[in-house]
């Protein structure tokens, strides 16, 4: 597959490789990238930063945009023109362009808060960590409420920790998301990671494959992903779970594919006891994710079973051990499917509880 890629910077501005490299996964998102671009417009990122837009295919205005803001700042921006693959394959054709030390994605339709970006790379400069990780906020798309999302307790900030010890702090371990992580970009290469491309919710299959080889993360307590919710058409609402049921899927699929081949060594770099831990407990999670999915956000509620009951089916043939550890996850779920309870009614449930 061709790309084309627009120059990162001209003549001696070349010299001296960025800090950290952004992919901008980008798929007809004219109404909100100028926003996005916009938030990095600021000199004292020139030179340490590089965003790479990388135009999924877009049929509207997306690439013009996007080159209309690397011809004004060339020294942070380069546009990336790809055929449509998906989320995961513009994220694999960024990691493959990157010339950062570090590595992150930020979507299309998101932005970043230019301050806590600068004091990010601030930090990365002094850091030889392969794995960061900072705070996000929600911003809604309607309201305009936002919500910002804050370290764990517990967890000592702004130092280099052994993965290890985080990995078994449960808190501490969910924090590692698409929107929060930057990693290192000659471990993520190292670790040969290449994501499920024509597929959504690959952003588990991210965080899965960056995280679990690693040895050295550090929590910092700055703000910089800007995360738009509230667009009913967003893969993670629950109707589009269900509907996109065969996406989901895949990377069920993908992750215990890789699980496998973590348990027989046969990934770039053998991984310790306490990563495998780590490991089986993240793919229990997306396990227990799918069952939810069937059972309890699907409407059609007979459907709902005949999905779940298949892919436990296969789920004991291809690994047994997250089959039983599914199994109270999926005995549960079968069981409000039966009495109609879906999930929206269960969390309605715990509000008036006030859980």
């Amino acid at each position: 597959m061709a790309h084309n890629v627009s120059p990162a910077c001209h003549g001696s501005a070349c010299a001296e490789s960025p800090v950290l490299t952004i992919a901008m996964p980008s798929y007809n998102v004219e109404r909100y990238l100028a926003h996005g671009l916009a938030s990095f417009c600021d000199e004292r990122l020139a030179g340490v930063l590089e965003v790479i837009v990388v135009d999924d295919g877009s049929t509207d205005g997306t690439r013009a945009i996007a080159e209309a803001f690397a011809q004004r700042e060339p020294r942070i921006f380069r546009v990336l023109s790809k055929e449509n693959g998906g989320h995961g394959s513009a994220i694999n054709a960024g990691l493959a362009a990157a010339r950062g030390t570090y590595f992150r994605v930020v979507d299309g339709d998101d932005w970043v808060d230019t301050d806590g970006l600068v004091a990010l790379i601030g930090r990365l400069r002094a850091l030889g960590c392969e794995l960061v990780v900072d705070k996000k906020r929600e911003v809604h798309m309607v309201t305009g409420a936002t919500e910002l999302f804050e370290l764990a307790d517990g967890v000592e900030r702004d130092a280099v920790l052994p993965f290890e010890q985080v990995c078994a702090n449960d808190a501490a371990a969910a924090q590692i998301m698409i929107h929060t992580l930057t990693a290192r970009t000659d471990y993520l290469r190292r670790m040969g990671l290449h994501l499920l491309e024509h597929t959504f919710y690959e952003d588990y299959e991210y965080i899965v494959k960056a995280s679990a080889p690693a040895h050295s993360i550090a929590f910092l307590d700055i703000e910089v992903y800007q995360y738009l919710v509230g667009n009913a058409g967003q893969s993670v609402s629950q109707a589009n779970y269900v509907k996109r049921w065969a996406d989901h899927s895949r990377v069920v699929d993908e992750m215990l594919r890789y699980l496998s081949d973590a348990e027989s060594g046969h990934l770039a770099e053998s991984l310790e006891p306490w990563a495998l831990a780590y490991l089986r407990h993240k793919v229990h999670l997306i396990v227990d994710t799918h069952y939810n999915i069937a059972l309890l956000f699907d409407d059609d509620r007979a459907r709902g079973r005949a999905r779940a009951k298949a892919f436990r089916d296969e789920l004991k043939r291809a690994n047994e051990d997250q089959w039983k550890m599914g199994e109270e996850r999926y005995r549960t779920a079968l069981l409000l499917n039966r009495l109609g309870i879906s999930y929206t009614r269960m969390q309605q449930m715990r509000a008036k509880l006030g859980r």
